[in-house]
């Protein structure tokens, strides 16, 4: 099997890696317009760049995986799928509900195709070790979660993502699906409804760096959704507290889980996991789990509805921080 990367910046680089683990893969090509970074990539891995995304299919790549800015990933999505070519499409699908309104009717036209989104945080251990005791009953129906993604924005994260007209958004596009993707990994239920506001610590940027979110779900879990890009060092946590009928658990990704009822507590730790495998395994579980869809032309874990139902989340959300009400999600 065979695949090409378009854009080798820090995601790409952690997909390339993930990949390049895998037996009987190997990457054919890649695309990248900054000349140092491509050079140098070329250099060290003894792979082709090109410039020219026609050029590149020629070679017949099983699948691509797409790490391009937000705002430039709709004619290559465009392009590849009208080439017949699966894609691994990096979160989130697109830049706004226009541009998903663009390759829609591609997807839909070309629906024998396997796309995945890199919703990479769902291969996580603690985050599957959790659905499954919420789909075995252990703390009964869900009530209500609470959602918290609190992190120091790096300086080393590219700039783009300061630009609106780039990335689309701020800590939500970045960081925040991500949490919307576990929440409804985790409640197996679809969001119909939210209410959200926010309030930027740095002003000095374009885009929102706080945001706080009441999500309404179709089986009737309420989840409130907090996120911050602090523009300095805090004490970085992402944790969820899930209290069902008969409990509740807390998830912190990175760490473990912990499940408390009146009868039992338990505690499920994974650093011993993180300390053997890294801070980056998902991506190569990721990884794994796509092949092994492709081979065996079975429905991926993620979904490309579900990064199209993302999509249309995040513009609901900003929807309600623009007109200062609740907005259901269509």
């Amino acid at each position: 099997m065979k695949y090409a990367i378009l854009g080798i910046g820090q995601v790409g680089l952690r997909h390339f890696n993930a990949f390049k683990r895998i037996k009987n893969l190997s990457l054919i090509g890649f695309i990248e317009k900054n000349s140092k970074k491509a050079n140098s990539f070329e250099k060290k891995f003894k792979i082709k760049r090109y410039k020219n995304l026609n050029k590149l299919l020629i070679l017949n790549p099983d699948f691509v995986v797409i790490c391009l800015p937000h705002n430039q990933r709709v004619k290559p999505i465009i392009t590849c799928i009208n080439n017949n070519v699966n894609l691994l499409i990096e979160k989130p699908l697109t830049k706004n509900i226009n541009e998903l309104k663009k390759i829609l009717p591609y997807i839909q036209k070309k629906n024998k195709l396997i796309h995945t989104i890199s919703f990479v945080h769902r291969y996580r251990k603690e985050v599957l070790q959790t659905s499954q005791l919420i789909q075995k009953n252990k703390i009964g129906k869900i009530r209500f979660i609470s959602e918290m993604m609190i992190s120091q924005k790096n300086p080393l994260l590219p700039r783009w993502i300061d630009n609106k007209n780039i990335s689309g958004g701020g800590v939500l596009m970045y960081n925040a699906v991500h949490s919307i993707d576990k929440l409804i990994f985790i409640t197996k239920s679809k969001i119909i409804r939210v209410f959200a506001t926010y309030n930027n610590i740095n002003n000095g940027i374009a885009v929102e760096d706080t945001i706080t979110a009441i999500l309404t779900f179709k089986n009737g879990v309420v989840a409130n959704l907090l996120a911050v890009f602090a523009p300095y060092k805090n004490n970085s946590i992402w944790e969820t507290k899930i209290f069902g009928e008969k409990g509740c658990i807390d998830l912190k990704i990175r760490e473990g889980l912990e499940i408390h009822t009146n009868s039992n507590s338990k505690v499920y730790s994974y650093s011993d996991h993180y300390n053997k495998f890294g801070t980056y395994h998902n991506f190569y579980l990721q990884a794994q789990s796509y092949i092994a869809a492709l081979s065996k032309k079975n429905k991926p874990f993620v979904n490309i509805s579900e990064g199209i139902d993302n999509v249309k989340i995040v513009d609901a959300i900003y929807k309600s921080i623009q007109l200062k009400k609740s907005i259901n999600v269509i």
